[in-house]
Parts: structure tokens; C-alpha cells; sequence
């Protein structure tokens, strides 16, 4: 019976962790944000790395305009191979849904009060450096809106605003430059002052930033990307993006993966 019992408790911790669907779990992507003068497509891309890319870094220039890409033909470098991989496999396309994939945030923990404006004394982090993403065996992920012609909206910008954050504890979004320095872009802490909006010009059109979640869990994450066209048109539109915050390995799992084989052996 408590084998029975025992059994019943892994399978549900493992399935909790399957329900989430196709799981991005390293490798850098980016979430992009499609415009073409009438409707939104905000989805997840990936490019095929080109080149030999091994021991050369990412080429950070410019972190006070949060880390853009000059080149929009990703041909910038990475820290060795830098694959997406999503449920334990390269990536096998280029696009995907943003509802079709849930973000893994492995951790460690950094620290996080003051940082990430989440009241936190440490936060799990989707680092806006890519050694430190790689070194951590997580996505290093941008924001993309690099696919919209220039000329649809006003002043070639889109503004990204933070609309919701479902889940267990706060989400943050902030900058680093090159001096160490950190600016909070986004937190939905109770009484943070973050204006919760940054703008993202279409040149360079490729950015990234810090993400800070203060507790383990599930967050759904809901943003607006909007603009205004050359026409005077306000358009904009809501879309969600899951993070799965589960240590790996989980403590949790093994824990039960533990009592498990104990029990096994007590019973045999």
C-alpha cells in the first residue's frame, strides 16, 4: 500500500511538470513581436546558429540601449553552441505559438532585493548576459521586433508594457549596463515605482534584459505590445507567456524518488 501510495506521488510530481506542454529549457531565442499594419503576432523564434561560434562571446555594446543586436541577420556571436532546446531536443522549428511553449527557469537564485525591485532577498533569474544563461543551462531569451517593416508605426517603435503576472510571487524585468548598473523596466511587486513599459525602437530591434522571479511555481506572464501607426491608428494587443520556476533537479522529485526507493527496499 505504501509502495502503491509512494508511486502515486512521483507519477503526479512528473506529470505536473508534462501538463505544462513543449518546455523551452536552454539555448538561446526570442520572444518576437510580429506588425503588419493590422494585426499582431507575437510568437517564439529561433535561428540556425551559422559559423563556428565556439569559445567566442556575445558582443555587448551598448547596454545602456539594453543590449540590441545591430545586425538583424543574428549573425553576432555566441558562447559556444548555443542551441535551443525545448523537451530535451534541438529545436525542430523556426517559429512557435506563444502559447505552444512554457519557459524553463532553472535557477540558482541571485540576489534580488533592490535589484529586481521584487521585496526579495533573492530572485531566479533569466540572465540578460549570455555566459551567465549558459552557465546556468538557461534560455537566454530576447525580445525580437526586428520582423516589422519600418514605416508602419509612428516613429519605427513598439511599446511593451506589463499588463498581469499570475503565479506565486513577482515578476520583474530590468537592465544592466556596462558599469554594473541596474535599472528596474518592469515588476509587479505591490508599491514598486517601475514604470512597467519599455519602448523598442525597430533599430536595433533586438533586445535583452534581466527576469527575476521571486518564488518556485508556474507564472503566467501577460504583456501588451501596442504602437501607433503612421495614420494616427492606436493598435496593440495582449499575449502570455508561461515560465515554469523548477530548480533541476527538483529537490522536491528527488526527494520523493528517494522515499520511494526506500520504501521499495524496506518492502523487499
Amino acid at each position: 500500500m505504501k509502495s502503491l501510495f509512494s508511486s502515486f506521488c512521483v507519477l503526479s510530481l512528473l506529470a505536473s511538470q508534462w501538463s505544462l506542454g513543449a518546455l523551452w529549457q536552454s539555448g538561446h531565442g526570442d520572444i518576437g513581436i510580429g506588425f503588419d499594419g493590422v494585426d499582431w503576432d507575437p510568437h517564439f523564434h529561433f535561428h540556425e546558429e551559422e559559423g563556428e561560434h565556439e569559445g567566442e562571446e556575445h558582443k555587448d555594446d551598448d547596454h545602456d540601449d539594453h543590449d540590441g543586436d545591430e545586425d538583424h541577420d543574428h549573425d553576432h556571436d555566441h558562447e559556444g553552441d548555443n542551441h535551443p532546446i525545448i523537451d530535451g531536443e534541438e529545436a525542430t522549428q523556426e517559429e512557435y505559438e506563444i502559447d505552444a511553449l512554457s519557459v524553463s527557469v532553472p535557477g540558482p537564485t541571485l540576489p534580488g532585493a533592490g535589484i529586481a525591485d521584487s521585496g526579495a532577498s533573492s530572485v531566479y533569474v533569466l540572465a540578460q548576459d549570455e555566459s551567465l544563461a549558459v552557465a546556468q543551462g538557461s534560455p537566454w531569451i530576447g525580445l525580437a521586433v526586428e520582423e516589422i517593416s519600418p514605416g508602419l508605426l509612428l516613429d519605427d517603435v513598439v511599446n511593451l508594457s506589463l499588463v498581469n503576472v499570475s503565479g506565486p510571487g513577482v515578476f520583474s524585468l530590468w537592465s544592466t549596463d556596462a558599469f554594473g548598473g541596474d535599472s528596474v523596466l518592469m515588476s509587479s511587486a505591490l508599491g514598486s515605482t517601475a514604470a512597467n513599459e519599455v519602448a523598442l525602437a525597430l533599430e536595433p530591434g533586438h533586445y535583452h534584459f534581466n527576469m527575476g522571479f521571486s518564488e518556485e511555481g508556474i507564472y503566467d506572464v501577460t504583456f501588451n505590445s501596442s504602437g501607433t501607426t503612421v495614420d494616427g491608428v492606436e493598435t496593440g494587443t495582449d499575449f502570455t507567456v508561461s515560465f515554469n520556476v523548477v530548480p533541476e533537479p527538483s529537490s522536491v522529485l528527488l526527494l520523493a524518488l528517494g522515499a520511494f526507493v526506500t520504501l521499495r527496499r524496506k518492502r523487499l
